[in-house]
């Protein structure tokens, strides 16, 4: 593994960044002691194998691949491989297309999401703002489990779910040998349009509106999901390895598989979305399915920190920015942002999430496969922490008991 590390000049190429290449001077202090957190985390099996970025004070102090893909030790993870970025996708993917669409619509916040969203008109949901449902306090259920529904008592698939052949009724891929039906979209919109409301106006995670926002954005610029994102975000920022089903364009050996997938798949998922209801929109969706390496999301990230501009393009506006980054409902129990989490700075320091150096301007989001991206602008600091803690299983939790991205955000904000 190369350890070498090249501090970047704040402008930079499309090369060092798709490369990872690193610095001659090197930060031996931080270097060592984020090495020794993440060789703690592969020997305690919180994970495989890791990708570690630290961005601090215009320049890049670590960009470096940790241990494999999985714990046999075959395939050594490297800066360019993929890892599934789960539930970082709602803020490198949806909230930066509704970021877009709000400035360019001029969409108020406290407008109504029915009035963009017809599926939910009349519903119990016709009243619901942007403002509460990006905040997570418009009391929408957190998640549907659409993988529980799929098959008969005999374990057989029910009808009109999926196949194991593709066709025309069948035309989206699930993964490497299973076919969703072509109306299976329309059952998971009718069932988030019945789900019932809770505890409105108190904080509840909900990750419902984000499998909606791809038709919003599809509607109002007639546009896919995907493509919107790539024309105003990721082709103009010479973003390459950050895509949705990367099946499609990568081989296996570089994308990190995630979880042994005992009920649902029968398989190892490698190369298609975990999250099993982004599986179920063919890979595409607002709440999870991008895959990415460290680089790639650094762009994003270091436009996001310099006020939405990168390489002398503005790709958003700061007030934008710091609105969708700034607390929503400050004095109240919500820490979260506009679709961007927040720090909870609680009155014990060690019990701060995500760390307990992060500034209450700091903003970010973690994912479910054990990912977290994290920014400090007070700090002029990012962090990105990619992983595949659900392998094999789910129950891999020594991620969050050694508190290893915390520790990280720690040692890499105290040290100068």
């Amino acid at each position: 593994m190369n350890k070498v590390i090249f501090l970047f000049s704040l402008v930079w190429t499309l090369d060092l960044y798709g490369q990872g290449l690193h610095s001659n001077q090197l930060n031996h202090s931080l270097e060592s002691k984020i090495d020794s957190i993440v060789h703690l985390g592969i020997k305690q099996k919180a994970f495989p194998g890791a990708q570690v970025l630290i961005f601090k004070r215009d320049s890049i102090r670590i960009n470096k691949s940790y241990g494999f893909h999985t714990y046999d030790s075959i395939i050594r993870v490297k800066n360019h491989h993929l890892y599934d970025l789960a539930s970082v996708t709602k803020i490198l993917a949806s909230t930066l297309a509704f970021m877009k669409l709000y400035e360019i619509f001029n969409i108020n916040l406290d407008r109504k999401v029915a009035d963009f969203i017809p599926l939910i008109k009349n519903t119990n949901k016709k009243k619901s703002t942007f403002r509460e449902v990006l905040s997570h306090q418009a009391g929408w259920l957190p998640y549907i489990e659409h993988h529980n529904t799929i098959r008969k008592k005999n374990g057989k698939l029910k009808p009109r779910t999926l196949s194991k052949s593709k066709n025309k009724y069948y035309p989206r891929q699930l993964n490497d040998s299973l076919f969703i039906h072509r109306k299976y979209h329309r059952k998971i919109m009718r069932r988030i349009k019945r789900t019932p409301l809770k505890n409105i106006g108190k904080y509840q995670y909900s990750g419902l509106l984000f499998f909606l926002l791809p038709d919003m954005v599809k509607k109002m610029s007639g546009q896919e999901f995907d493509e919107f994102l790539d024309n105003h975000f990721y082709n103009p920022m010479g973003i390459e390895r950050l895509t949705f089903n990367p099946s499609f364009d990568y081989s296996k050996k570089e994308i990190v598989p995630t979880e042994m997938d005992s009920f649902f798949r029968k398989t190892l998922v490698h190369g298609w979305v975990h999250d099993e209801a982004a599986g179920f929109m063919g890979g595409i969706s607002g709440n999870a399915g991008l895959f990415a390496n460290a680089s790639s999301i650094a762009k994003l990230l270091e436009m996001l920190l310099d006020g939405g501009q990168f390489q002398g393009k503005q790709y958003l506006k700061s007030e934008t920015i710091e609105i969708f980054t700034s607390q929503t409902f400050p004095k109240t129990d919500n820490r979260r942002g506009l679709g961007f989490d927040k720090p909870s700075l609680d009155s014990i320091p060690s019990e701060r999430y995500p760390s307990e150096k992060c500034t209450s301007e700091s903003y970010g989001h973690s994912g479910f496969t054990g990912n977290l991206v994290w920014v400090d602008p007070v700090h002029q600091f990012f962090m990105i922490f990619l992983s595949n803690r659900v392998y094999p299983t789910r129950e891999q939790k020594n991620l969050y008991s050694l508190n290893i991205r915390g520790n990280i955000l720690d040692v890499a904000i105290e040290e100068n």
